[in-house]
């Protein structure tokens, strides 16, 4: 370092570097696009959950992310129905046009029956053969969606060798896991598994093979298609001592896309300016060399509420009436009911201007032991005397769901009437009901909360958590977990 002008210099061919590299992606963006559709299916309606997907479709997220592929969807698509898989694939096939990569990854229940292979949806109830087809989502329908130019490589990803959920419905010829199946032209096929085998755990809460996988494609180097899931075949063949052998069928490839990290582009050469700046005036205006340190976190709960929608029963319009709001998360310490001591809880304050209703929500852990319930929701509403329902007659439960649009899956429990205003909504205590009703509350993203008016007209007050909230039950389920519950 010889002086400000050098470090000036410096720092700004550092940050042309940068961008270069951003715009580069793993080649140029104009001449290279990649696209991926990444779908993890967790917590289902009429089947056993499960741990991994959801946390394994958000692991590949992010990894082909940095990778510069482009995410249908904006994210990983985390517990799609039968109508959510076909919304989601409609968008990506529109996406990739295109493409020059075009790739699905999907962790779930995968099964086989009458020689095809089929994708479990979380709202699929099959109870007899003739239900497969319109419950579930067949494999080969999904692979024509990909159909296009020679020079697009697809890839398709299927973490889905588990057991058959739906196996105590007897329904003959359902089988767990995927059979070998014809591939299309251009297309790579990767099963997690060898066919009619089951896929394992691995460390971090992932499958073996999706921590594989992930490890594979950010491999510090290029590596073709092939190669990138030949490694982690590999990498899980090792890990499992044999146990779990992935399968990678494949038809020829067009082009000749390489993964990896984005190769760093060379900084361009420019002649050193020999001239001095004016005095007090810099030769350039470069970036801060590190970002500002980030807000606080109670001064971000502050500013960024999440959105709150109620939606009124209408006589006169079938659609009803939408009345938007907004919701602020934050983590409430209370006092333990049975010790005394502080506890955490979760805390919602919901506002809807135009109805002049503010309602709050207080989700704690029951330490209770006269109480039957895991877990308690206390609900008070607040409303003008004015309010056109007016009042609050029930609250006939909870309800969790993936977006705004989704049908929500009902939390087990039951909801009393506890004053005028206020009520409580006990969740069930039995240990199956318990493990579904954390995995819905701690894994999706929008809370429907049905209600009666004294005029018996219906609403639905629906809540997300956006970034406040889901950070706010990432912690306060954290800290539950380490403190043991009342037995």
């Amino acid at each position: 370092m010889r002086g400000v002008g050098r470090r000036v210099r410096q720092l700004f061919f550092a940050g042309v570097a940068v961008v270069i590299a951003l715009l580069a992606g793993v080649g140029s963006a104009q001449a290279n696009k990649r696209v991926a559709l990444v779908i993890g299916n967790s917590i289902h309606e009429h089947a056993p959950l499960l741990d991994e997907p959801a946390a394994d479709a958000k692991l590949l997220a992010e990894t082909l992310s940095r990778l510069g592929f482009t995410l249908s969807g904006g994210a990983a698509q985390i517990d799609l129905t039968r109508q959510g898989f076909d919304r989601a694939l409609a968008e990506f096939k529109g996406r990739i046009a295109d493409a020059d990569v075009a790739l699905i990854y999907y962790a779930g229940y995968g099964l086989n029956f009458g020689g095809k292979n089929y994708l479990v949806p979380v709202d699929a109830a099959p109870a007899k053969a003739a239900d497969v087809e319109a419950e579930l989502r067949e494999l080969a329908s999904m692979l024509r969606e990909l159909e296009g130019p020679d020079s697009r490589q697809n890839v398709v990803i299927l973490d889905a060798l588990r057991s058959n959920p739906f196996a105590a419905r007897g329904i003959a010829g359902l089988s767990a896991g995927l059979v070998a199946t014809s591939v299309p032209a251009n297309t790579l096929l990767s099963f997690s598994a060898q066919p009619a085998s089951v896929g394992q755990r691995g460390p971090y809460g992932h499958s073996a093979f999706a921590t594989a996988l992930a490890e594979a494609f950010a491999s510090t180097d290029r590596a073709g298609l092939i190669e990138t899931l030949n490694r982690a075949g590999i990498a899980v063949k090792r890990a499992t001592a044999g146990s779990q052998q992935p399968l990678l069928l494949a038809a020829p490839l067009g082009g000749s896309e390489a993964v990896g990290p984005p190769r760093a582009s060379p900084a361009p050469v420019v002649a050193e300016q020999t001239s001095k700046a004016p005095a007090n005036q810099p030769s350039a205006g470069p970036a801060p060399a590190s970002p500002p340190p980030s807000a606080p976190a109670t001064a971000l709960d502050a500013r960024t509420p999440g959105l709150a929608v109620l939606y009124d029963e209408d006589p006169a319009d079938p659609k009803g009436k939408r009345y938007d709001g907004s919701v602020t998360w934050r983590m409430d310490t209370i006092k333990s009911p049975r010790s005394g001591q502080p506890v955490p809880a979760i805390r919602a304050e919901i506002d809807i201007p135009d109805r002049k209703l503010k309602v709050s929500l207080q989700l704690r852990r029951n330490d209770d032991p006269t109480l039957p319930a895991s877990h308690v929701a206390d609900l008070t509403f607040v409303r003008a005397a004015d309010f056109a329902g007016g009042g609050i007659n029930s609250v006939p439960g909870i309800l969790m769901k993936t977006n705004e649009q989704a049908r929500g899956t009902p939390l087990a429990g039951l909801a009393v009437k506890v004053t005028e205003g206020s009520f409580l909504v006990g969740f069930s205590n039995v240990d199956a009901d318990r493990a579904r009703n954390s995995e819905l509350l701690a894994g999706r993203e929008w809370i429907d909360i049905p209600l009666v008016y004294t005029n018996q007209r219906r609403a639905i007050l629906a809540i997300s958590k956006g970034p406040t909230g889901d950070r706010v039950f990432a912690d306060v389920f954290a800290a539950w977990d380490k403190s043991q519950p009342v037995q």
